[in-house]
């Protein structure tokens, strides 16, 4: 990587300037972004230069460019840029847009798409990658790079973009509902809830670090937490009694039905 654009420094955008800074100290970061008081973030805490004034200079000068924006303002944003971005390296994170239509509205067949999620606030996000047909190795290459940056790629064909909205863009909300839910169980029987959702958190970090570090399957994971007539499977019986795991099946369906309606 040369110099990577970013257009839009909302929360996506400054999260992988953040994190292209934080393990790529040295690389050159662009932006283009409307908004004062988001662009003096960017040059002050990231040192990121601003093309705002300059976008014809901004396309020569970044080999790659991430479009940041909200979907819903492509089509003004293209009418602005196209005239400078025939052949231009793109990777998009707007959500709910194909490949195909970021390529026709900006006038170039490099386009990688990703599904990242809040969790790349932290760097701790799995991010969805797709390409277009048009995409070559530099893009690929630089694409895999990006998403590192934020958190773990998973290159996947695009018509699965929406599945990885239903497991991990919409999952973290899940995540967040059933911490919640734990937490108020523990006030149920006696803890006060700060204590209560302390606990649920670093039972979700606790999992998903033995997960990790075993590679086992999770059912022989809770089968080893589970003895015979003991308080665990009363617990878990509770859970399927109320279809816990039909729901977030169903919870996941949902957000990919939702996902492939957007897009169409």
């Amino acid at each position: 990587m040369q110099r990577i654009g970013i257009i839009g420094f909302g929360n996506m955008g400054s999260a992988i300037a953040r994190g292209l800074r934080a393990e790529h100290p040295n690389l050159a970061i662009g932006i283009l972004e409307p908004n004062a008081e988001a662009r003096r973030k960017a040059e002050t805490e990231l040192d990121a230069i601003s093309y705002t004034d300059a976008p014809d200079r901004f396309f020569r000068d970044c080999t790659t460019v991430v479009l940041a924006i909200k979907p819903q303002d492509l089509e003004q944003i293209a009418e602005q840029l196209s005239p400078h971005t025939a052949d231009t390296a793109v990777i998009s994170v707007l959500a709910g847009t194909p490949t195909g239509r970021i390529a026709a509205a900006l006038g170039t067949k490099r386009v990688a798409r990703f599904m990242p999620s809040l969790a790349a606030s932290v760097g701790k996000s799995l991010v969805g990658v797709a390409f277009a047909a048009g995409a070559d190795e530099h893009l690929r290459e630089t694409a895999r790079t990006v998403a590192a940056a934020i958190g773990r790629p998973l290159e996947i064909p695009e018509h699965l973009m929406a599945a990885i909205t239903g497991v991990s863009g919409s999952g973290l909300a899940y995540a967040f509902t059933f911490a919640h839910a734990l937490a108020m169980g523990g006030v149920s029987t006696g803890l006060k809830y700060d204590d209560a959702l302390a606990a649920a958190v670093m039972v979700l970090d606790g999992a998903a670090e033995v997960l990790r570090a075993t590679g086992e399957h999770p059912q022989a994971l809770a089968s080893k937490v589970s003895s015979p007539a003991g308080t665990t499977i009363k617990g878990l019986t509770a859970l399927e009694r109320g279809a816990f795991t039909a729901t977030v099946i169903d919870a996941v369906e949902q957000a990919a039905l939702r996902a492939n309606e957007l897009e169409s």
